[in-house]
């Protein structure tokens, strides 16, 4: 079996995304007790919302900030930020327009 491309875990992604969007109105019935979940039902929702939004202590211990050149970016790196582009709109290519720029100012002031 081949290995899982990175669009295929996006696909994946996406899905459970629908899922925890879809049953976020039966969450909030839940929470003000006008409606019951079982235990596997709070766990199964837990485990899915833990993989479309994971815990924050764990998400800013696993990310490193690195400034690159567009041209010293891996494949995987340029697949992350059209994905992040398609999620959220025009903030990465602003930002990646903004650390381009930097970079050549520094290029101009090193002459």
């Amino acid at each position: 079996m081949p290995p899982v491309t990175p669009i295929e875990v996006d696909r994946v992604r996406r899905s459970v995304l629908d899922v925890v969007r879809n049953n976020i109105p039966k969450v909030r019935e839940v929470l003000k007790g006008n409606k019951n979940w079982s235990n596997q039902q709070v766990r199964l929702f837990s485990v899915m919302l833990n993989k479309v939004m994971p815990d924050l202590h764990h998400s800013f211990n696993e990310h490193s900030v690195e400034h690159k050149n567009v041209d010293q970016l891996s494949i995987q790196e340029l697949e992350e930020i059209a994905r992040k582009a398609d999620e959220g709109g025009e903030d990465v290519i602003e930002h990646i327009e903004d650390s381009n720029k930097q970079g050549e100012d520094s290029g101009e002031k090193e002459s």
